[in-house]
């Protein structure tokens, strides 16, 4: 009896210990897991910095410092370049390795490795983008210049010195949780990282979006909802700035814009294909010493992008005999992106110039194999994609590439908002080289340096302002911008000639741009880049309305600024929409058969003063208004086969207001534009007083409009959510949803020049690490840390927040 119970006790022991140390699905396997000696409990660390004051490490050649000061920025001091790169690779690896190599997977569609078949969808989408292609041109052009190639492999380097040290204790927690370890960083890897930024910031959705429109609406209508021009915008170049050059000649072709759609499975669920895509903007501006109290430039800088963490930037100080910089870097990529040295300063904007074009592809028959071009019978090249799975089968895809780029959407890979058997041409296939373009800028001087750089940045399209020491303000256009006749990609082009294709790019001499202009600044918002009079014809995938416009009022009013009224701008919360639409709106309601909640919201809007502060309820009325709106608008564009987006608020708004008999709209039920107004408006305070009764509190905009920050790979967790913080979109404190101020940099052009910044996250990327979130509260609250070119001196450093690395 007693050996039954034993050998029943030894059972269920060896059953758990296997339980314990089996991967079920995606999961770790539990006992290494939360061993406490090896798994996640190792990943708490009670010290922001613990650092050895000497640590060895190979591939050196000289020793390097680096200092972390109180919110761990690291300042590295090097005694030349390769030494600094590859201190910059391992440190930016000691805080975010697992968020950089996750990004790399995610560019080059390898998140089923890691995640399993819920990505599969994704990764093949990457592959078909051709993703890795674009990413192996560009570290082509890198290996063919020797300076870059030698950074570039420093910085790799550095980063799998730090990959060599770890073991599973020391590795950073999601690679405990998701059960996979890192492999060794490469150059490709970096570029990867690049071509994912360039992919998100040239309009992928936005661009079939487009096209799909020009095919459904027809080109009148398409013109109505989608203008190129109108006489309210400022564009990023002031109106009438004279072109003093001759534009290069271009041959215009007229398009069939009949061409044959080839439309997939039609959808069922029409509101999918409806949809109001986040823009990718950002803010930047520059100001002359004739503005400011010191009589030294300022310049600011806040990109808007998707929020994540760990955060997207990481904020970085680099010495060498070579350069002085400071800024935002993105892990992943040597240098500082966004930053000021001890001469000048840089910012950027999303310029969303199109570039990226889709081709209607005339194969010669099913197997896709030759297609016609001309009087050519041109050959298909198939790849075959090997989609790694974890714990499932491995998935195999075919990509057919054409001369003008692959086949995104087919039969074996369709999505029922798009249109497939297109061929997609995109300019990031054939990128510049970046890297160099930012290690120029940061070793800039002056003006003429800044502008050499710029030339070797191709892709995606941006907005760079410029300031410095000696008082120079610009903002250039920086990108690879195709040449192209009129409405030239508006539409889907025939891919089978060579007169539909891009025949050109426009001569750098010839891009927009503005240096120290009579109004003291230069400022941009992603809107238009130019007025109707600049001789080269382009598209904008979005444009801003409003952002800009605010900022330019602001700074047309300001003669004495300073750091405060910087500040004060850069978080500014003044709905400028609102100011200029809602009197029209309350023009048109009809009061008399409003309810008690509907009469008190109306208000509330009457007394406005048009701030989108936390505790206000008048911008949630007024958001809420908004977006019903334009739903109940535009709600017959969902009677069309493919994914429109529906035009922005500003163009909703400049067509009721001027064209609201237009054959082109359909008020539905509605017969007039004051039933359409008013009933949006009723609408609206019913959802508002819906959201109240769910969470039992008042919609103020703080609650009722809050941001999340979600992890990267979505582990609940390891984000943050409902952070209060006013703005909104169209404001220049422009936070929704969990996209908005991804970071604020603000410089002084001093003798020595002053920054300060910050981003809603922190700089290291552990989530049991007290400055994970560091940063999130001043993000919030409009508050700054200092960020210097200076290193204090080693007597007045923080103890155990210096190493000396050392070969």
């Amino acid at each position: 009896m007693h050996k039954v119970g034993s050998y029943f006790i030894l059972s269920i022991t060896l059953l758990i210990t296997l339980f314990l140390n089996a991967q079920i699905g995606n999961m770790p396997p539990i006992a290494k897991f939360l061993d406490p000696f090896q798994g996640f409990w190792q990943n708490a660390e009670a010290q922001p910095i613990q650092v050895p004051a000497v640590l060895s490490v190979a591939g050196l050649s000289d020793s390097v410092t680096v200092y972390f000061d109180e919110n761990l920025i690291p300042h590295i001091q090097a005694k030349n370049d390769k030494d600094l790169y590859f201190a910059q690779g391992y440190v930016t690896a000691f805080h975010r390795l697992w968020q950089m190599e996750f990004q790399t997977h995610a560019s080059a569609g390898r998140l089923s490795e890691i995640v399993g078949s819920v990505a599969i969808k994704h990764d093949r989408l990457q592959r078909r983008k051709g993703m890795v292609y674009a990413a192996k041109n560009a570290l082509e052009k890198i290996q063919q210049d020797s300076l870059m190639n030698e950074i570039v492999t420093a910085y790799t380097d550095g980063i799998n010195a730090y990959i060599s040290s770890l073991n599973y204790k020391k590795m950073p927690v999601e690679y405990k949780l998701l059960a996979y370890t890192p492999e060794n960083w490469t150059p490709l890897k970096t570029t990867l990282l690049s071509m994912q930024m360039a992919d998100y910031l040239t309009g992928y959705e936005q661009s079939l979006h487009h096209v799909h429109a020009f095919h459904l609406l027809g080109e009148t209508k398409y013109a109505l909802l989608y203008p190129e021009h109108d006489p309210a915008y400022e564009p990023v170049i002031p109106k009438n700035t004279p072109w003093n050059f001759k534009p290069a000649n271009m041959k215009a072709t007229t398009v069939d814009t009949k061409v044959s759609l080839a439309t997939p499975v039609k959808n069922t669920q029409s509101s999918d294909k409806l949809e109001n895509l986040p823009t990718h903007g950002s803010n930047n501006w520059a100001v002359s010493g004739k503005k400011t109290i010191s009589g030294h430039a300022y310049l600011a800088n806040d990109p808007h992008l998707n929020l994540r963490l760990p955060a997207i930037w990481y904020g970085i100080h680099l010495q060498s005999p070579s350069v002085n910089v400071a800024g935002a870097s993105l892990p992943g990529a040597p240098g500082v992106a966004i930053g000021f040295n001890d001469s000048v300063a840089w910012g950027v904007t999303n310029a969303a110039w199109t570039v990226r074009d889709w081709y209607a592809i005339d194969f010669k028959d099913n197997t896709r194999a030759e297609y016609y071009y001309d009087s050519l019978l041109l050959k298909s090249q198939f790849v075959r994609e090997k989609i790694k799975v974890k714990n499932a089968e491995t998935i195999y895809d075919s990509v057919v590439y054409t001369h003008l780029g692959p086949i995104v959407y087919d039969d074996n890979f369709t999505d029922p908002k798009h249109a497939k058997d297109l061929a997609m041409r995109w300019a990031g296939h054939h990128p510049g080289n970046e890297i160099l373009a930012f290690y120029l800028l940061n070793r800039a001087k002056n003006l003429h340096d800044f502008e050499h750089a710029l030339q070797y940045h191709y892709v995606p399209a941006q907005n760079f302002a410029f300031a410095s020491i000696e008082n120079d303000i610009a903002m250039e256009i920086a990108g690879k911008l195709p040449n192209r006749w009129k409405n030239q990609g508006k539409s889907i082009m025939p891919g089978n000639s060579f007169m539909y294709e891009w025949q050109g790019y426009i001569p750098l001499s010839h891009y927009p741009k503005i240096v120290n202009p009579k109004q003291g600044y230069v400022s941009s918002a992603n809107e238009r880049a130019t007025d109707k009079n600049y001789p080269y014809y382009y598209l904008q995938f979005s444009e801003e309305n409003y952002r800009n416009r605010r900022i330019n009022q602001v700074l047309n009013q300001l003669t004495k600024i300073d750091d405060k009224a910087m500040i004060r701008l850069q978080n500014d919360n003044f709905n400028l929409a609102a100011q200029e639409n809602l009197p029209y709106l309350l023009k048109y309601l009809d009061t008399t058969n409003l309810d008690t909640a509907q009469q008190e919201a109306y208000k509330i809007l009457l007394s406005w003063n048009f701030q989108n502060e936390v505790e206000q309820v008048a911008p949630s009325i007024f958001k809420t208004w908004q977006d019903e709106l334009s739903t109940m608008l535009w709600t017959f564009l969902h009677d069309y086969e493919l994914a429109l987006h529906r035009p922005n608020f500003y163009q909703t708004m400049h067509i009721l207001k001027n064209h609201a008999n237009s054959l082109h709209l359909k008020l539905g039920t509605y017969h007039n534009l004051q039933a359409l107004i008013t009933d949006s408006f009723k609408k609206a305070v019913q959802m508002l007083q819906a959201w109240q009764l769910v969470h039992r509190k008042l919609y103020k905009w703080g609650d009722y409009h809050p941001v999340d920050i979600p992890h990267l790979a979505q582990i609940k967790s390891f984000g943050m959510e409902a952070l209060r913080i006013g703005g909104g979109e169209g404001i220049i404190n422009a936070n929704q949803g969990s996209h908005g101020v991804s970071m604020r940099l603000l410089v002084s052009l001093d003798k020595i020049p002053r920054g300060w910044f910050i981003y809603p996250g922190g700089q290291t990327g552990n989530p049991g690490n007290p400055h994970y979130t560091r940063f999130i509260e001043d993000w919030c609250n409009g508050k700054y840390i200092n960020l210097s070119l200076v290193v204090p001196e080693p007597s007045k450093r923080a103890l155990g927040n210096e190493v000396i690395l050392t070969p």
